[in-house]
């Protein structure tokens, strides 16, 4: 009984199908469960996503439960790849396998009891292909059918696992020559650093030279300064020198002018006393009058005798 297909992307992202809308390993898996009386065939729940710059996919699908028969549980496979398209491949051929290994008697009796794999060391596997002599009568033209649809299936899943692995190769070229690329940035980038940082040192020691210029001057500038101040405080005492001095002109300004009185040596005050005696002299007898027929040599001895008188007054005194 065929069942229609059904594909549709939910709002998450998530790529939900049946797998019956192309041959392949989920039509030839539904057809196998049909015969065992199934009712819905499997769903497949595919999301693909980046992990590490390359493109994954997962893959999750359900056998249901059988509608009648409790013994035969629900089969889960969850499959990761690199594409949707051969990851869905991936999980039925899984899930037939599987089917197969759970119920080996039943599967036995069918054409598919014969796949996935020859594996001799497999005693369930063994014990089908060794039973299959009933499949060459009634069902040879059957079984001929389906061994020839899984040939063809398997061919296609190996294109498909053929293209995802050069898919894979070329990522992982381009993943290498882009660390490559990254490797060689990141090594100039080392000798951009290794520049910068010679740079930095160089002006670290300039900074540091300057440092030491800066502390000099401050202490040269500590130095002038303990000058200035020393010079100020002599400026400071200058000027209230300057202020003391110009207060006292100034009081000397103005006090009154007293008259001077000479001082007379002694010699010239007994002068003074003599000639003050001949003025009385003079004064009591009157003041002579000379003749103008008074000859100069009388004149002369008179002052001769002038100054003997004065001599002689001088020493009765």
């Amino acid at each position: 009984m065929a069942a229609p297909t059904s594909t549709f992307w939910d709002q998450e992202g998530h790529f939900h199908t049946n797998g019956l809308h192309w041959e392949g390993f989920p039509r030839l898996l539904w057809e196998s469960l049909s015969m065992f009386h199934y009712t819905e065939p499997p769903l497949y729940d595919g999301v693909e996503y980046i992990e590490e710059g390359v493109s994954r996919c997962r893959v999750k699908m359900i056998i249901p439960q059988h509608p009648f028969r409790s013994l035969w549980p629900p089969i889960e496979v969850e499959v990761v790849g690199y594409r949707l398209v051969d990851t869905l491949e991936t999980a039925a051929l899984e899930a037939i396998k599987l089917f197969c290994n759970q119920h080996p008697i039943e599967v036995a009796a069918y054409p598919i009891g014969l796949f996935p794999t020859i594996d001799l060391g497999n005693s369930d596997w063994d014990f089908r292909t060794d039973h299959h002599g009933h499949l060459l009568g009634d069902l040879a033209e059957e079984t001929v059918r389906i061994v020839t649809r899984f040939m063809d299936v398997q061919y296609h899943y190996q294109m498909l696992l053929r293209h995802g692995v050069s898919q894979i190769t070329g990522v992982a070229q381009s993943h290498y020559r882009n660390a490559d690329h990254q490797v060689t940035q990141i090594e100039e980038l080392q000798a951009l650093v290794t520049q910068k940082d010679e740079i930095i040192a160089a002006r670290d020691e300039t900074i540091l030279h300057r440092e030491d210029q800066i502390i000099e001057s401050d202490h040269l500038i500590t130095q002038r300064d303990a000058v200035i101040e020393f010079l100020q405080e002599q400026i400071h005492d200058l000027l209230i020198e300057a202020d003391d001095a110009q207060a006292h002109i100034e009081e000397l300004q103005q006090q009154p002018i007293l008259p001077a009185i000479p001082i007379v040596p002694e010699e010239e005050e007994e002068d003074l006393e003599e000639i003050e005696g001949i003025s009385e002299i003079d004064s009591e007898h009157g003041d002579p009058v000379l003749s103008p027929h008074h000859s100069l040599s009388g004149s002369q001895s008179s002052v001769g005798n002038f100054d003997d008188f004065s001599k002689s007054s001088t020493f009765e005194m």
